[in-house]
């Protein structure tokens, strides 16, 4: 990562690491956190083995480190991240919630994770939400998440889509970074946010198989339901995510209409995010 887009991230995550977490109260992305558990109940769990090894790859505060290693017991984590301003946090929650013994917290850039990391390690490797937008040199990144991994060890990716990304500028009137995302794969949900890489299943499953992970499933979530403006912020909720989620029972007939379509590789391009697992071969 060049030393200037290095500085805006670090900064942009600054201003954010104190209220990160409270995204978790904004009813939409409860929605999306719910819908990302089920997917790692449905395709990952299952297969990671008693006593495995987690690597958290841009784990920021830690949100998913810690809803993995408070579910299995058995399991040791890592977290890996440019923020010491995120990551703090993700240290409190390891003491918080009594499994400090089992996590460790690095700090650094994931361009330069092979030096920090042993290979052949780890059993999962998450990286969620817009981690590998941000870093310079994808394949790069990848192949390097790819080494850490054990034989069979498996890498689940959550990333921001192109296509969305395309729609949700048009639909917030930013018809310059609808543009970008279109013509050039680069974009930005606010203005305030570093410019990141945004991805399509088709390449992204490209660049997968190129360094040594083929992919088991790629798939897209939410699908029927999209964030406004006010969720790219850390506190409240678009009207229309509001008229259409804040009642409960349309809540849960909407959630089961996205539990229902979760998985299905077609809908892949419809999703806000990307969800994709890859398995290294043994």
């Amino acid at each position: 990562m060049t030393q200037n887009y290095q500085a805006e991230v670090t900064q942009y995550f600054r201003k954010k690491a104190d209220g990160y977490d409270r995204t978790d109260e904004q009813v939409y992305w409860r929605l999306s956190d719910e819908l990302l558990w089920e997917a790692l109940e449905r395709y990952v769990l299952p297969s990671v083995p008693e006593g495995a090894k987690l690597l958290d790859a841009g784990g920021g505060t830690g949100r998913w480190s810690d809803r993995l290693l408070r579910h299995r017991k058995d399991m040791s984590g890592v977290l890996f991240d440019l923020s010491p301003d995120m990551t703090r946090h993700a240290a409190a929650k390891s003491v918080q919630h009594g499994y400090a013994d089992r996590f460790q917290v690095l700090q650094g850039d994931l361009g330069e994770l092979g030096g920090q990391v042993e290979d052949e390690q780890f059993d999962l490797a998450i990286s969620f939400h817009n981690v590998l937008g941000f870093v310079d040199d994808v394949p790069s990144v990848l192949r390097q998440i790819t080494a850490a991994l054990k034989p069979g060890g498996q890498a689940v990716l959550v990333v921001p889509n192109r296509y969305h990304a395309v729609f949700f500028n048009i639909f917030t009137g930013n018809l310059d970074e609808a543009e970008s995302a279109a013509f050039e794969r680069r974009g930005r949900f606010t203005p305030d946010m570093p410019a990141m890489h945004l991805f399509t299943p088709t390449e992204l499953t490209g660049t997968l198989n190129e360094v040594g992970l083929p992919v088991s499933l790629v798939t897209g979530y939410p699908v029927a339901v999209y964030p406004g403006f006010q969720e790219t912020q850390l506190d409240g909720t678009s009207a229309t995510v509001q008229q259409t989620l804040s009642d409960e029972a349309a809540y849960d007939r909407i959630k089961g209409i996205e539990l229902r379509l979760l998985g299905e590789p077609g809908l892949a391009e419809r999703g806000n995010n990307l969800f994709v697992v890859a398995r290294k071969p043994k």
